[in-house]
This record gives C-alpha cells, sequence and structure tokens, in this order.
C-alpha cells in the first residue's frame, strides 16, 4: 500500500511542478569538513565580539535560531547578511566543493521538462565559481542549467524571509503549487517553502520525485 502511495505522489509531483528551485551549500554538494570549518569560523566571529561566549552557549542559540550565522548574528547583534560577509572572507567554500556527477545528470537531463533555479543565503560568484568543480557544464552559460539564482547579493535577504519567495513568484509568474524547492535544511529550506503554498523536498529524498 505505502508504494502505491509514494508512487501515486511522484506522479502528481511530476505532472504539477514546473520549477524546481535548488539550494546550494548542502544539497548541489555535500562536505562534512566544511560544516565543521565553517561552524568554527561563525563560534570565532561570535568570540571576537563577546569574547565569554561558550561553545555550549552557541550551541544552544544555533539550536534555537537554526543556522549558526542566525546564532552569530543574535549573539553579535549584526546582521545575518553582514556575519555572512565576515565568513565569506575567513573560509574558501571552493576547496571543499565536490564533484556530484549523479545529481548533475538529473538536474542536465531534465532541462527540457523543468526549469531549474537556485535559492542560497551563499553570494551568486561562490554558486558560479562551484558550479563547474561539481561537474556541471558552463561552456555556454556560466550558471550552466540553472536559469537564474537567487542569492543574498540580489536578493538583499536570507532565508528563511518569505519575501524571497515573492521574488521568485515575480520571475516565474507562476502558482505557488508549481513550484518545488530542493534543499537539505527543513527548518530553512522544506518547512518555509511548505508553509508558503510550494512544494518541498529534502534532498534524501528526492527519488520521490525523479
Amino acid at each position: 500500500m505505502s508504494n502505491i502511495i509514494e508512487l501515486v505522489k511522484k506522479r502528481y509531483l511530476r505532472k504539477t511542478v514546473k520549477y524546481i528551485i535548488w539550494d546550494f551549500d548542502g544539497t548541489l554538494y555535500q562536505s562534512k569538513k566544511l560544516g565543521t570549518d565553517l561552524r568554527l569560523v561563525f563560534l570565532k566571529i561570535v568570540k571576537g565580539k563577546r569574547k565569554s561566549v561558550s561553545s555550549r552557549v552557541f550551541n544552544s542559540y544555533t539550536k534555537k535560531h537554526g543556522s549558526w550565522s542566525a546564532a552569530a548574528s543574535k549573539l553579535t547583534s549584526l546582521p545575518e547578511a553582514e556575519i555572512l560577509d565576515m565568513a565569506d572572507t575567513k573560509i574558501d567554500k571552493l576547496k571543499y566543493t565536490k564533484t556530484n556527477l549523479g545529481l548533475v545528470r538529473v538536474i542536465e537531463s531534465t532541462q527540457d521538462r523543468y526549469h531549474h533555479l537556485i535559492l542560497t543565503n551563499s553570494t551568486s560568484q561562490e554558486v558560479i565559481s562551484s558550479l563547474k568543480k561539481i561537474g556541471f557544464d558552463t561552456t555556454s552559460s556560466t550558471t550552466g542549467p540553472f536559469e537564474k539564482i537567487f542569492s543574498r547579493d540580489t536578493t538583499g535577504l536570507i532565508k528563511p524571509n518569505p519575501k524571497i519567495y515573492n521574488q521568485i513568484l515575480a520571475y516565474t509568474r507562476s502558482a505557488k503549487n508549481r513550484h518545488l524547492f530542493i534543499g537539505d535544511s527543513l527548518a530553512h529550506d522544506i518547512y518555509p517553502a511548505r508553509k508558503l503554498g510550494f512544494m518541498g523536498l529534502p534532498i534524501w529524498d528526492i527519488e520521490l520525485f525523479f
């Protein structure tokens, strides 16, 4: 019975979805070391402003606010975008980017059926610099199979701000349920998208769609 339900869900998604919105870090590629090193970078930023903050306190703020950058923002009273800009000067994500040829094939082989977009808290240049290393064909376009990148520098917003989705809708001019957001964070990717009427699917469940 469960297999039948999953088949029905897959058919519905495939028939309904027109735009697939991809998160970047942790979704188009994965790196455990990047996560470990990024956490230390954000913690150092916090300690640079508040030396008395312990790792335990930082962890509790992360759990409460959903991300290291959000925790650092709350602990330092600095805008999250500024925190992310500071982190970018301290770590080169390109060094951690890995090839993901299986996902590359899935995306590039479905360009005739779906419009692929990226929504990320990284900068557009970070994404563009990494796409070729992940394995995407960027010979004819710097963004490869992705029509548009919605990044923190192009939107002026940070996920999970709901206003970002209004920018996406203004671009696609399509109904909310025609969009599928795929990401690695339930709190920042999947749940906010679903709450606003978009489809949402965690990266570890993409076989439910493709």
